[in-house]
């Protein structure tokens, strides 16, 4: 796959993904709120992409203006997600079934139309649809490149119970687990229940498998709890972990830059006003406190950037990531990996890139970069890299 450039231009078109079907929605918008008023308007020609909560695609007529804080996030509420998008458009050589209400696009028609439109995908979509490997293998067979990590590590990092495999495979240290289908749930509720005492003891944290952002999870302090918190859980994933509780723990998380040569910043440490670090905590302004540089001793800082280094690298990450651990005592865990973190100005990641010295607006450039590195070299095997004898 290699990137399309316009000869008669200067600036790179590039298409900033927004919203999407998960419960991350709100969160994915203020990114791309962000992303828009950082990005270096004398070098990209930003356009917002924006998939409303329905799966349609919302294209602008042209690029997205400077947004006054607050503008665009504060538009999703709203009861037509069209709104979002100004000035949605509909490409009149589609037939009529392939787009949606005010001129939204069904995505492969989207697709179609955004060949055409930019020379590369800018995502700061969060959770399913968005950052676990099925826009990126849209983008794939689209031809169009895009930042951060492919289809597999994208796949990977999302589901919480492959990646806790994979992180035992490679010997990084990992919380003791048990995960459930739905139907189990469903159909041999006690048994569920006697598992997870039985594994893991009277207190539990239950998450959905496949979502970000600590929407849905719980913690469970005592075994009655359980069946409220996995009703919760299963409310939003067909698929649950439960993990064991770890005590006094510490939040600590470190973020990663690159591709074959990535860059680990130095750990940083978040601080919940709540028992866990929920949803709420993270989104709600004064619930938590978000501290880029972590005051640790040098030894567990190294232990971290080498763990959370070793884990980008079994996934086969590309872009960015931030790794998420635990440490209580001299224990430390791997948590979980986000693909696609946060990336308001008060995010993590950003924080982080900074103090490495990237400003936002310079992370922004070189994870475009990246992503345009990575479309040329090639993400995935293509038909003429497969030669006769081997078909």
């Amino acid at each position: 796959m290699r990137p399309r450039r316009r000869a008669d231009v200067t600036r790179l078109r590039v298409g900033i993904f927004a919203g999407g079907r998960s419960a991350e929605h709100e969160v994915s918008v203020s990114s791309a709120e962000s992303v828009l008023r950082a990005i270096d308007r004398d070098r990209f020609e930003p356009y917002l992409i924006y998939i409303d909560r329905d799966g349609r695609w919302h294209l602008p007529q042209g690029s997205a203006p400077v947004l006054a804080e607050g503008s665009l996030a504060s538009l999703v509420g709203t009861e037509t997600p069209a709104d979002v998008v100004r000035h949605p458009i509909a490409d009149p050589s589609l037939p009529a079934r392939a787009t949606g209400p005010a001129g939204a696009l069904q995505p492969r028609a989207a697709l179609r139309s955004l060949a055409d439109t930019i020379d590369i995908a800018f995502l700061v979509l969060h959770g399913p649809f968005g950052e676990d490997g099925t826009l990126q293998g849209f983008l794939e067979m689209a031809g169009i490149p895009y930042t951060g990590a492919g289809v597999l590590a994208s796949a990977v990092a999302m589901d919480k119970v492959v990646f806790k495999d994979l992180m035992r495979g490679h010997r990084l240290p990992v919380l003791d687990a048990v995960w459930f289908r739905r139907s189990t749930w469903r159909t041999a509720p006690d048994g569920v229940l006697a598992e997870i005492v039985a594994r893991l003891g009277a207190r539990s944290v239950v998450k959905p498998a496949r979502l970000g952002s600590s929407v849905g999870m719980t913690l469970a302090h005592v075994p009655d709890e359980l069946p409220a918190a996995l009703d919760e859980a299963f409310r939003h994933d067909t698929k649950v972990i439960v993990e064991a509780y770890l005590a006094n723990a510490r939040e600590l998380e470190c973020g990663v830059l690159g591709n074959d040569q990535p860059v680990v910043f130095e750990p940083g440490e978040v601080r919940s006003h709540h028992e866990l670090y929920d949803y709420e905590a993270k989104y709600v302004e004064g619930l938590a406190d978000v501290i880029p540089r972590a005051a640790i001793e040098p030894e567990l800082a190294a232990r971290i950037k080498e763990y959370a280094l070793a884990a980008y690298r079994a996934v086969d990450a590309a872009g960015l990531a931030r790794i998420d651990f635990l440490v209580a005592g001299d224990d430390l865990f791997v948590s979980e990996m986000n693909t696609l973190p946060g990336f308001t100005l008060t995010s993590m990641y950003p924080k982080q890139a900074e103090l490495a010295g990237l400003p936002f607006p310079d992370l922004i450039a070189t994870l475009i970069e990246l992503g345009l590195a990575a479309g040329t070299d090639g993400r995935t095997p293509s038909a003429g890299d497969i030669s006769e004898k081997d078909r």
